[in-house]
């Protein structure tokens, strides 16, 4: 349903700008929802990508659209934008979200568009540009709500009825502070208007606050607020004072993030959304990743060459190369696949190396055995010899458990010295299991064929 009315929406757009009705199109992007128009810009070129954000004239539109749109088309669009543009866009963004559009400008047009800011806001923006790259610092608001825990129940609406609190964008919980601004205790908005008036915050507040630091990485404070299901979770500084809140909308773009950062890196493209980009940046990124599969392929090439003299005497042992190597490399996938997600979402720890290796050997073996003895039996029907069937059977049974071991154990190794795991999954395992494989096979063929 969505993909069809995205698909409609953008063929819409696109025949109406091939005509060039202007005031059609700017009908239906002021009746179009935000969330829809950041999925039609890729499927348009340059010039009419800028077009389209120029008829976009509701400021809180625009800046959504820009701030959902991938890096290189809003770079491509911020290249044709004002300076004065530029500002409104940011003044009616999020903080965290100025965040990271004011890293996607050039540094003289940041701290030109930083300066026509007001002063406040600026200030806030600043203050998040300090923390590292996909921290809880930098994707936090700096907009909540805290108040003394002394204070009840009725003066606690009295303030959120005050301009103070007017502009928070996630008002989703009351966090609770001592007199040194430490964070003892958060209450919901319902607990505030079930309890009587005269009742002092500090007696319904729940004290067993789930926090985060500013420096905590991004993808364990988005673990964090899936496992406990709360809609934002505090930001605390080292001194345990309140700085911000991450909320559950910036959760769920993380996840995205890196759910797609991890799928890219395990099909060995890099870990950039490649899809929207130009063919000489798509060939730069994927070039190197590749290097790791075409140096196996080689190095398989040389080991295959070593037994040419074996080959040479039994020709139909090359018919049986392409099922062990394949068999090898699609269990390893599967295995780093599980490990992988399952470092991913913190069901796996890397303490748990040994067990996850165990069980996937264990598979591995259980599954090679099966499979060997039916390419054995293949193989015997095929050829009528006993001894290449139990060479072959056992060359894909070593070379699955093999897999299995390597697809476990290469992603911990990577998470161990803080490497992405992810990257284990692409060319990497199955450049080993490739070389593994076809030593494997051809140590056991000439042994047990006396080659």
């Amino acid at each position: 349903m969505l993909v069809e009315r995205n698909r409609i929406l953008t063929e819409t757009i696109k025949r109406l700008m091939r005509r060039g009705s202007t005031a059609r199109l700017e009908k239906i992007i002021r009746k179009v929802h935000a969330a829809d128009l950041p999925s039609v810009f890729p499927s348009l070129s340059v010039s009419n990508q800028r077009k389209l954000f120029q008829l976009i004239h509701d400021a809180g539109k625009k800046a959504f659209a820009i701030s959902e749109l991938d890096e290189d088309i809003s770079l491509n669009i911020i290249e044709s934008l004002s300076l004065e543009e530029l500002a409104e866009i940011m003044d009616n963004m999020p903080s965290d979200d100025s965040v990271a559009f004011i890293k996607m400008l050039p540094q003289n047009k940041a701290d030109a568009v930083l300066g026509m800011m007001g002063k406040t806001e600026s200030e806030e923006v600043e203050g998040l540009l300090r923390y590292e790259d996909d921290t809880a610092g930098s994707i936090m608001i700096p907009d909540f709500i805290a108040l003394k825990e002394n204070m009840t129940a009725k003066d606690v609406i009295e303030s959120l009825q005050s301009k103070e609190y007017l502009d928070v964008e996630m008002p989703f919980y009351i966090y609770v502070v001592d007199d040194h601004d430490r964070l003892v205790g958060v209450s919901s908005l319902r607990q505030l208007v079930v309890v009587p008036s005269t009742t002092p915050l500090h007696s319904f507040m729940g004290k067993e606050v789930i926090s985060v630091t500013t420096d905590m990485d991004q993808e364990e404070v988005a673990r964090i607020v899936a496992r406990y299901n709360i809609l934002a979770v505090p930001v605390v500084d080292e001194d345990e004072k309140m700085v911000g809140i991450v909320t559950v909308d910036d959760v769920i773009d993380v996840f995205r993030e890196e759910a797609t950062e991890d799928i890219l890196k395990m099909a060995g493209v890099g870990e950039e959304f490649v899809e929207t980009k130009s063919i000489v940046r798509s060939t730069r990124i994927r070039l190197p990743w590749l290097f790791a599969s075409c140096v196996g392929g080689l190095i398989a090439s040389v080991i295959i060459g070593r037994f040419q003299l074996s080959l040479s005497k039994v020709t139909y042992l090359a018919v049986f190369i392409p099922v062990i190597m394949g068999m090898g490399g699609n269990i390893g996938i599967q295995s780093s696949t599980i490990v992988v997600r399952g470092l991913a979402t913190g069901r796996l720890h890397i303490k748990d190396i040994w067990s996850s290796m165990f069980k996937e050997i264990a598979i591995g073996f259980i599954l090679g055995t099966f499979y060997g003895l039916l390419v054995g039996i293949v193989a015997q029907l095929r050829y009528e010899r006993e001894f290449l069937a139990l060479a072959v059977g056992l060359s894909v049974a070593c070379s699955m458990t093999l897999a299995a071991l390597s697809g476990s154990l290469m992603p911990m190794l990577f998470a161990r010295i803080n490497i992405d795991p992810a990257v284990a999954t692409g060319p990497f395992v199955t450049t080993a299991i490739d070389i593994l494989s076809v030593s494997f096979y051809f140590l056991i063929a000439t042994k047990m064929l006396c080659l």
